[in-house]
């Protein structure tokens, strides 16, 4: 079963994760997806790490630690940050070095206040950093970070999390629980907020659509 979807993307998977979400427990759809992602290719899965999220399953955690990799793409932090990964464990991340570093400023970037260029879900979910550090704290570990490694992904990614540091650290209640992440990819609209950043997309993407189009008709 998990071959069929070896060359899956997100949106092919879609409709097969949905129907797994509504008939299995988390742990069933967490295996049934982490099977799928263990045949893919490591760009493909990156892309897909988000889906780990909406199992609303803990495990996910600890499949994500044992096997993000190379090419390390946003989705990984993404996934980390819906589940909730707590802040002694990002800097653990931190100190590890390689993909697990890029891992970490990618969860501490995606545990920003909501934003239109995110997607609609995280935006509906708005993870917030458990276990906060001062903010002296966070700009200590960032200089370690740079002091070790100082690619220019990194700076680029330390640049945006200092700038985005208040939000990162704000604290409260997060916009939909760990557990309830499975109902919010199912159906959305139920939860606080949803109608207005689904309206909200949905006028971003129709007005990308007719740029596209007007640019389409400039080149015809």
């Amino acid at each position: 079963m998990s071959d069929a979807y070896q060359f899956s993307d997100n949106r092919a998977l879609s409709d097969p994760f949905a129907q797994q979400l509504s008939q299995q427990p988390p742990d069933g759809a967490l295996a049934w997806l982490t099977a799928i992602l263990a045949t893919q290719a490591p760009a493909l899965r990156s892309s897909n790490a988000t889906l780990l999220a909406y199992t609303g399953n803990p495990d996910a955690l600890a499949w994500i630690d044992a096997n993000v990799g190379s090419p390390v793409a946003g989705q990984w932090g993404v996934a980390a940050a819906l589940l909730g990964t707590p802040w002694p464990r990002i800097l653990d991340w931190l100190r590890r070095g390689g993909p697990h570093r890029l891992m970490a400023l990618d969860t501490l970037l995606a545990y920003r206040k909501p934003a239109v260029n995110m997607s609609p879900l995280e935006q509906i979910a708005a993870p917030v950093l458990p276990q906060a550090p001062a903010r002296a704290d966070l700009d200590a570990a960032l200089a370690a970070c740079l002091a070790a490694s100082a690619t220019p992904r990194i700076q680029a990614a330390v640049n945006s999390i200092q700038q985005h540091a208040d939000d990162i650290l704000r604290g409260g209640p997060r916009g939909v629980a760990v557990a309830d992440l499975p109902r919010l990819y199912l159906d959305p609209a139920p939860f606080q907020d949803a109608s207005a950043i689904l309206e909200r997309h949905e006028t971003v993407v129709a007005g990308m659509r007719a740029n596209l189009q007007n640019l389409l008709k400039g080149i015809v």
